[in-house]
Parts: structure tokens; sequence; C-alpha cells
């Protein structure tokens, strides 16, 4: 409680150290999804919003998201900085309060995706 005071304190006093004041709000839960309709317009909102998400253009399969709520991305080898790669990245698509919405599995943000519609996957 004390820190949610606090966070939404800073977002209020318009601090710069804060990119976003959406941070600060806590977060409606959301439910893995799935896609109900995969329109071209929801397809190039998907690629953008990984692209957000990753740093780098990803082409996803034209039933990415149709059938299941992840998608596994697999990266080999080193970045161009000489880092090591993680083995697998998951994207996760959820549907919350705003509607559908994409995750990058370990990482607190969502890109939201208003051009897609998705249903709560039963049973998860």
């Amino acid at each position: 409680m004390r820190r949610l005071l606090a966070s939404s304190l800073i977002c209020l006093l318009g601090s710069p150290l804060m990119a976003s004041c959406e941070s600060a709000a806590p977060r409606a839960p959301s439910t893995p999804a799935v896609l109900i309709e995969s329109t071209a317009q929801c397809r190039a909102q998907l690629n953008d919003a990984v692209r957000e998400l990753r740093g780098k253009a990803v082409t996803l399969a034209a039933d990415a998201f149709t059938q299941n709520d992840a998608v596994v991305l697999s990266t080999v080898g080193q970045s161009a900085s000489g880092r090591m790669m993680p083995p697998t990245e998951i994207l996760r698509l959820q549907l919350a309060s705003p509607g559908c919405q994409l995750q990058l599995d370990g990482r607190d943000r969502v890109v939201a995706l208003p051009h897609c519609t998705c249903r709560a996957v039963a049973g998860k």
C-alpha cells in the first residue's frame, strides 16, 4: 500500500524518471487468450507489437495465437553486441479489461492490440 501511494505521488508530480504512469497503477488481472479472428489489420498490429517488445522484427505464422495463447520464439547464438541470447522467448496473448494485449514472458510491459479480437482460453 505504501509503495503504491509513493508511486502514485511520483506519477502525479510528473517525475521524468518514470517513462509511464501506467506502471504506478495496479494492473487489472489478465487471462490467457486466443484470437477469435485473424484479420490483416490484427496481424500487422501483432507484428508491430512483437517488434516493440523485442526490439527487432519477427514474422509470425498466419495461425499464431489462433489455437494457443503462447508463441515460442527460438534464438540461437550471440547478438551483434556479443551477448549470449536466451534460448527461447515466449510471447503471450492475454485478455484484460481494455481488450487483447501481448506480453513477453519475464517482462512487465504489455502492448495493447485494439485491432484484434480475442477470447479467454477455457480451462487455463
